[in-house]
């Protein structure tokens, strides 16, 4: 009766220590997913689109770069509307061949500018069409896996700001005007 007894006994710890170890290795193999997935974070590409003002300059510009660690492959970029540069009709963005075409790789830190106009004539009167709020869908792929990120540009907090100015090119651009002016006024 005492080894029945001391035989339940051993099942039943058998029965716990094999439901712990079932569990330990379910928590071992999440830790493990999540490892990966934050391996793969670190290491993707991801492609940012993001309007900006160049210094020293009355430009707004679109600029695209992959800010991740590896290629970005397949690169498809599409624009939703039309968005002729400078308001003038034969510079539409959206028929460039950034947004009609596909390239096979982008580069980590690789970067694309697009200058859109001057402020003045985006958020003024134009003659074409030069959306404020538009959409970019960009579709890349990287290890088999297929992203398509949309991203939606707003350019209406650009409206009254102005570029950083540098005061050392500012003081250079006085003398130089001020050579000018003098070597004008030695030629007399």
């Amino acid at each position: 009766m005492t080894m029945e007894i001391l035989t339940a006994i051993l099942v039943l710890i058998t029965g716990i220590y094999a439901y712990l170890t079932y569990q330990m290795s379910k928590i071992s193999e999440r830790s493990v997913q999540i490892m990966n997935e934050q391996t793969e974070a670190m290491s993707r590409p991801y492609i940012v689109i993001q309007p900006m003002v160049r210094p020293h300059s009355p430009c707004l510009y679109l600029k695209i770069y992959n800010s991740g660690k590896t290629p970005a492959l397949n690169v498809r970029l599409e624009l939703d509307k039309d968005f002729y540069q400078f308001d003038e009709q034969n510079k539409n963005l959206k028929n460039t061949s950034a947004f009609t075409s596909t390239f096979d790789s982008f580069a980590p830190g690789q970067e694309l500018f697009f200058a859109l106009g001057q402020g003045w004539v985006i958020f003024g009167e134009s003659k074409n069409p030069l959306p404020q709020k538009f959409t970019i869908t960009a579709t890349y792929s990287y290890m088999n896996k297929e992203i398509v990120e949309k991203n939606n540009i707003d350019l209406s907090p650009f409206m009254q700001s102005e570029g950083e100015r540098n005061p050392i090119v500012e003081e250079l651009e006085r003398i130089r005007k001020f050579q000018e002016k003098s070597i004008k006024e030695s030629k007399k």
